[in-house]
């Protein structure tokens, strides 16, 4: 069976801090080995991202989708600027 992951990210917002990178700064995303990276803004609070990320993957073994979601809750999503 073939799952689509969509992770949406609108807005990353972290009140008191101030970025002293004077760089654009992306997102990355990496799940079920596969990464994905967002475009680039300016290093200011709140970061406007306002982009899907879609993680693809085959899980040739799944009988039916509750296979599959028991799989994934042992699955981490890791995520960096």
């Amino acid at each position: 069976r073939r799952h689509n992951k969509v992770m949406h990210c609108s807005c990353v917002s972290c009140p008191g801090v101030h970025l002293p990178a004077k760089e654009h700064l992306s997102l990355s995303m990496c799940f079920m080995g596969q990464c994905a990276q967002s475009q680039r803004l300016p290093a200011v609070f709140p970061l406007l991202f306002h982009e899907k990320m879609t993680f693809e993957k085959i899980f040739r073994h799944a009988v039916d989708p509750g296979d599959i979601a028991v799989m994934l809750q042992c699955k981490f999503i890791n995520i960096w600027l």
